[in-house]
């Protein structure tokens, strides 16, 4: 009798060590977004904002602000 129960106590124990050792499945690597700094912001609005396209790029910059403040994003 007390084998019986030595050998279930035993086989119990074996089943829950194995079930809990299951490789847990890979995590899908999300992809990190870069954030830019000042000095990136200075070189794009340098090599997109010229003497030519100036007013303009002030009037969408005036007109995103106005949308925003107006809570119309």
């Amino acid at each position: 009798m007390l084998q019986k129960l030595i050998a279930v106590a035993v086989l119990t124990l074996a089943i829950v060590m194995v079930s809990g050792c299951r490789k847990k499945p890979a995590q899908t690597e999300t992809p990190e977004t870069e954030v830019k700094s000042q000095a990136d912001y200075n070189e794009m609005a340098e090599r997109d904002i010229n003497s030519e396209n100036m007013q303009a790029e002030l009037d969408k910059l005036e007109k995103e602000i106005q949308q925003e403040s107006t809570g119309g994003f």
